[in-house]
């Protein structure tokens, strides 16, 4: 049964099996407003892995990734930017019905089930199209909502077609800053 999850930026509702490091802010600059959230994993049992589009493997945890979390309180999505060194190597966006980001900078979301992918080569692919669907047949969701996560989902895949480079610098450097 599909459902909206309530997530953490920290993501501890998925990852209690791994030593891992969180740091968090609320920033503002003339891009972004919101929460950044770096996580870092210093040890997990065994590197977690995804299917690809294309049928093929991704690790998307291991000992020294990290993840840099976008939660921004006016935008109905949150940017999960996944680093090995200094290489994204995947972008995911969850749409979300709303973003809770507290002064501190961590955020409380809700999931609207659908995701947007943007692989390492620039790919992007809208997810869990299926989930949204039926959520909306069996009233989980409400007709609005069900527009909502579409149209936000455009809104992302326009924002990587045409200002993914953008959007990589400023992840940098918010990386950066939450490393120091």
């Amino acid at each position: 049964m599909v459902e909206i999850k309530q997530k953490n930026l920290d993501r501890r509702e998925w990852y209690t099996d791994t030593d891992r490091d969180f740091v968090c802010k609320y920033h503002k600059d003339d891009f972004f407003e919101g929460g950044i959230g770096l996580i870092t994993f210093t040890g997990i049992k065994a590197p977690d892995e995804v299917d690809k589009a294309d049928g093929n493997k991704l690790i998307i945890s291991d000992k020294g990734y990290q993840w840099v979390e976008l939660a921004p309180g006016d935008k109905n999505y949150v940017i999960t930017s996944m680093f090995r060194g200094d290489e994204i190597f995947q972008h995911y966006v969850d749409i979300t019905l709303k973003n809770e980001v507290a002064e501190n900078g961590d955020a409380v979301f809700y999931d609207l089930l659908l995701d947007v992918v943007i692989d390492g080569n620039g790919t992007i692919s809208v997810i869990d199209t299926e989930e949204l669907d039926e959520a909306l047949e069996t009233g989980v969701i409400s007709k609005e909502q069900y527009d909502l996560a579409r149209s936000t989902a455009e809104d992302v895949v326009e924002l990587f077609k045409h200002d993914q480079k953008l959007v990589e610098q400023k992840l940098a450097l918010y990386k950066e800053m939450l490393e120091n």
